[in-house]
């Protein structure tokens, strides 16, 4: 139980800087025309959303491969 719950804090420790520089960088123009911010939220909402998904994915194969060397858990 211990092992996704340390997975999923270092993968999301480790990328969610490197994605609000990306969104910021390949959105800057968009978000400063936007004085609300509701398209900045909008963004970063499903920038988490795929952040999440494909840790899960990464997860589902490290959990596979150990499985199958019989080295899991």
């Amino acid at each position: 139980m211990w092992k996704p719950l340390l997975f999923f804090s270092v993968w999301l420790s480790i990328t969610v800087p490197l994605q609000l520089i990306a969104v910021f960088t390949i959105f800057q123009s968009l978000l400063a025309f936007d004085e609300s911010g509701i398209i900045l939220l909008g963004i970063l909402l499903l920038s988490t959303i795929a952040n999440v998904y494909l840790a899960t994915r990464v997860w589902n194969w490290i959990e596979d491969k150990l499985y199958k060397r019989k080295t899991f858990m």
